[in-house]
């Protein structure tokens, strides 16, 4: 058992790519015991300016972060195509590694992304910061005390309008491994493995104009033994963000499913009518930070190992193949 010195000791943290998400996800570092000490992006001038923003006392490449010795564990937030390289760089310099979704673009990379980490020993966790949010607790606890019964469906939508200008986004470029599904669709497909398990079959459907040369606008309709998952995704209006459950004797309603930035709510209605509970806004990035921790520091489990990114980007693959 590690010694409670040891547990507690802050975690030292290099950022690969200090863009939009790595803002985010430095605020919730700032409700943890943490510290971000390193930031790397590929212009110098870019990093040291996140540096100064982010309250970090050294910045350059992302070799001079994977290089520095004092980097503990690194936070990835590069575009989707770059992930795998360079969390298979992170890991080969022995750092702990937090990559945002998806882990890579492919099964094939993923597996060897998950392989690169195994093979130095280091912690490596896929970034579905939902899931740390206590709401989802509350969720599973009623499902285990048998409120709604059996599952049958879950349906999952997460979608957006990005708007007119989409000339220089990083989501529409194909060559980043862009895309609804990879952005958001990467979503819907995890909360239904997670309460599903994994799908015996997957059929994809795609509405779209593809005048981007990614995916805009999907669905996709999975079946996991006796129950199924409806999944939608979109760049192209605004969808907004949920999930149902829906058991034999009820179902669990979870608005703003994922990314949840004030209160949080849940309903759950089954044959002794509506329960609502609200949870107080917190920020889900400092407490996937807080996991992760734990992870390194107590050996604590890991919600999303890279082992899940796998499976997801299965089910990813095979919703692609299928439109």
């Amino acid at each position: 058992m590690a010694e409670s010195g040891i547990v507690s000791a802050p975690l030292r943290w290099g950022i690969l790519g200090p863009g939009r998400i790595a803002r985010q996800w430095v605020e919730g570092l700032r409700d943890t015991s943490d510290r971000l000490i390193a930031v790397g992006s590929r212009d110098r001038d870019v990093a040291r300016r996140a540096a100064d923003e982010f309250g970090a006392d050294r910045s350059g490449s992302y070799d001079d972060v994977l290089a520095d010795p004092d980097v503990e564990a690194v936070y990835i937030s590069l575009p989707n195509s770059m992930h795998a390289e360079w969390t298979v760089r992170a890991a080969q310099a022995g750092k702990h590694i937090l990559c945002e979704k998806p882990l890579a673009p492919t099964p094939a990379e993923c597996e060897r992304v998950v392989a690169a980490g195994a093979s130095r020993g280091v912690h490596l966790v896929e970034a579905f910061m939902y899931r740390y949010h206590p709401r989802w607790q509350a969720v599973w606890r009623a499902i285990e005390a048998d409120r709604i019964g059996p599952i049958r469906l879950l349906r999952a939508m997460f979608g957006y309008s990005m708007g007119a200008d989409r000339s220089t986004d990083i989501r529409l470029n194909p060559t980043l491994a862009g895309g609804a599904i990879q952005d958001v669709g990467c979503y819907c497909v995890n909360v239904a493995r997670w309460f599903l398990g994994e799908p015996d079959d997957v059929r994809g459907f795609a509405l779209d104009r593809r005048d981007a040369g990614v995916d805009t606008h999907s669905a996709a309709v999975t079946r996991h033994g006796d129950a199924m998952a409806e999944l939608a995704c979109t760049f192209d209006g605004p969808m907004g963000q949920a999930v149902e459950i829906v058991g034999e004797r009820g179902r669990i309603d979870i608005p703003i499913a994922f990314v949840v930035r004030g209160e949080a709510k849940l309903t759950i209605t089954d044959q002794r009518g509506e329960d609502r509970e609200v949870f107080p806004a917190m920020n889900q990035y400092g407490l996937e930070i807080q996991a992760f921790h734990a992870l390194v520091r107590a050996d604590a489990p890991s919600l999303t190992p890279g082992s899940d990114a796998i499976a997801t980007q299965r089910v990813i693959a095979a919703w692609q193949a299928n439109q």
